[in-house]
């Protein structure tokens, strides 16, 4: 008996994700806390320092004007972000928090508000905070609140940025006579006593690169390297747990698991790399995907899978992929060989497939080939799929402009990469005549056009006219516009 082997390929799948691919985003939504930083930027990190920083507001906007007992709103501080991927945030209400103290005097009244602009749209106009006191006699700082709600839920890779305003309720005086007010509000942030900022942001924000997954049949293991990218930068990502799980699509999700390889930080992202060794997770022949699995520093976990497929045939038991010379047919006739120049013609291709009908999965290569002299020329490369015991067919049209004897080739498993107890049943080959071109008339050249479209076309043209000679019977057997002769007898 054939010697059992265990040997994995991929087919196409392996060929299209060897080469970079467009990034894929998560679709999960996770509750993410953002930080007002020390130094005008936006986080994920959450604060360490026992150190607030803190912000002065504006002692002109201590008391309401003096003509019409309005609040005079200042600009406190600015906070931005500059985001390194697309994302969305899910629309909702969100809570902003502050921390206001007197660093002399105090304020009655005192009120905040913020703005917030998404890659250059405000997204949040003017929401005002509770209204309170702060004395500088207090022991605590005052805790502010401010509630919005966003509905525009999408963003590139751009900026968030918060804006805060301040305004004290003091009752306003004359300008000249009553003079400005010396109290001093300031705001607390930064600091873990005093991690101002947005709670429980829901939003989704994190991409990954699947740049290479390749099939290495000789360790009997697939590579697979990530590049994962953070909206709020290297620092949201918890360097230290990443997961690369597989899933068949017939098999499912079984916990099947790759090897971390190496990682290392690069351009604002992590690039991972990791091995996955087939036979250890004891998988069988299927399409299978993969799916990368980030943490970032709040300890939520970001799931994004590759749009990839990945064919991989694993064959524990004898398979043999055959054809025949007589396995190909032209223009659905055996033993003509002959077409015109400048017409289509059609070959109809029969592949078997022997083996232990274990296999239930298994993929064939196909290519046809123009052979010139000592070139190949491919004209077309595909897959088709029987379990032993099966056949399977494929069709390709083509066009030879110019007459003359062209030697065609159809080759299975062209790169050699299915292992069969037979290798040599894998060719098949014939001499296709093209003829010089002659001119027909138009229901000749009709005629012809219908023959070599293969069995395809000729069952399509004779259900038509089945369809048609049926529909003018029927409307020959609903017509009530019969005449009788009258029997003069009666």
């Amino acid at each position: 008996m054939f010697l059992r082997s265990t040997l994995a390929l991929a087919l196409l799948g392996a060929i299209l994700i060897a080469q970079p691919s467009d990034a894929e985003i998560s679709d999960d939504f996770n509750e993410v806390d953002l930080f007002l930083g020390g130094g005008g930027n936006i986080t994920t990190t959450m604060p360490t320092t026992d150190e607030d920083t803190q912000t002065d507001c504006p002692q002109e906007s201590n008391q309401k004007s003096w003509i019409g007992d309005d609040r005079q709103w200042g600009d406190v501080a600015t906070w931005e972000v500059q985001l390194q991927t697309d994302g969305s945030i899910a629309p909702g209400t969100y809570m902003f928090k502050i921390w206001a103290n007197a660093t002399q005097g105090d304020v009655d009244d005192v009120q905040f508000r913020i703005s917030i602009d998404v890659n250059g749209i405000e997204v949040v106009d003017e929401a005002l905070s509770n209204v309170d006191g702060v004395d500088s006699e207090d022991d605590q700082a005052t805790e502010f609140e401010i509630e919005f709600e966003i509905s525009n839920n999408t963003f590139n890779a751009g900026t968030i940025q918060i804006d805060l305003e301040y305004s004290g309720g003091e009752e306003g005086t004359e300008p000249i006579i009553g003079g400005e007010s010396t109290d001093q509000i300031v705001v607390l942030y930064s600091s873990k006593m005093h991690p101002a900022g947005i709670e429980n942001l829901n939003v989704n924000h994190y991409r990954t690169d699947f740049n290479q997954i390749t099939v290495e049949d000789y360790e009997e293991r697939v590579f697979v390297k990530t590049q994962t990218w953070s909206a709020f930068g290297e620092s949201d990502i918890d360097s230290s747990i990443w997961t690369l799980g597989v899933y068949g699509e017939s098999s499912g999700n079984e916990g099947m698991m790759a090897d971390i390889n190496t990682k290392s930080s690069k351009n604002g992202s992590y690039e991972v790399s990791f091995y996955w060794y087939y036979n250890k997770a004891n998988a069988i022949s299927d399409t299978y995907h993969f799916y990368l699995e980030a943490t970032d520093v709040q300890g939520n976990t970001w799931q994004i899978t590759s749009n990839e497929d990945l064919y991989l045939v694993i064959h524990d038991f004898e398979v043999d992929n055959a054809i025949s010379d007589s396995d190909i047919q032209v223009n659905n006739q055996t033993g003509t060989n002959t077409v015109k120049a400048g017409s289509s013609f059609t070959l109809d291709i029969t592949i078997s497939a022997q083996g232990d009908p274990l296999i239930k999965y298994n993929p064939i290569p196909v290519s046809i080939i123009w052979v010139s002299g000592s070139t190949e020329i491919v004209l077309h490369d595909t897959v088709v799929f029987a379990t032993p015991g099966a056949t399977t067919s494929t069709s390709f049209r083509y066009t030879f402009d110019e007459e003359g004897e062209y030697q065609i080739r159809v080759v299975l498993d062209r790169g050699n990469l299915v292992q069969e107890s037979n290798e040599n049943n894998n060719i098949a080959e014939f001499t296709l005549v093209v003829s010089e071109a002659e001119a027909e008339s138009s229901i000749q050249s009709l005629i012809d056009s219908i023959t070599e479209g293969g069995a395809a076309t000729v069952f399509v043209l004779v259900a038509t006219v089945a369809i048609i000679v049926a529909a003018f019977f029927l409307r020959r057997g609903d017509s009530s516009d019969i005449e009788w002769e009258e029997d003069d007898e009666f």
